[in-house]
């Protein structure tokens, strides 16, 4: 049986909450395309804070209801998503994928173990090769 997967290529958002706004048209996009999977960049929502992009500091509410609002969107096209965003985890800040199932349920995440030296004053590595991540059926 085949299998679409849509690559999320857009453009760098202006502001966290047009991340989150890209990410839901995107994945509405991915259903009318009849993917099964979306996947998105590294730190999309709220935008990767490397290459000299000015964001405002980490905000864990802020990612929360993004999360929420990226489940809702997932759940309401039926498609799968891997969100890259970033998490706080006590003083760290972590790049991570989301990982939200067909149905909005959040599966887990995918913490980066591994940081380039140009990203270390940014994000810290993960503790360990698979960090959160739930299976994902």
């Amino acid at each position: 049986m085949p299998f679409r997967l849509a690559l999320a290529n857009l453009r760098f958002p202006s502001t966290p909450d047009e991340s989150v706004a890209l990410a839901e048209q995107a994945i509405a996009r991915a259903s009318i395309e009849h993917a099964g999977l979306i996947c998105f960049p590294e730190c999309f929502v709220p935008g990767y804070r490397g290459g000299g992009k000015r964001l405002p500091p980490p905000d864990p509410a802020f990612l929360d209801r993004a999360w929420s609002a990226i489940a809702a969107a997932a759940a309401s096209a039926g498609v799968a998503v891997v969100l890259g965003t970033e998490r706080v985890v006590g003083e760290a800040l972590l790049a991570t994928a989301l990982v939200v199932d067909r149905d909005g349920s959040i599966a887990g995440f995918q913490d980066k173990v591994q940081i380039d030296p140009s990203e270390e004053a940014i994000y810290s590595p993960a503790p360990g090769l698979w960090s959160t991540m739930a299976s994902f059926v």
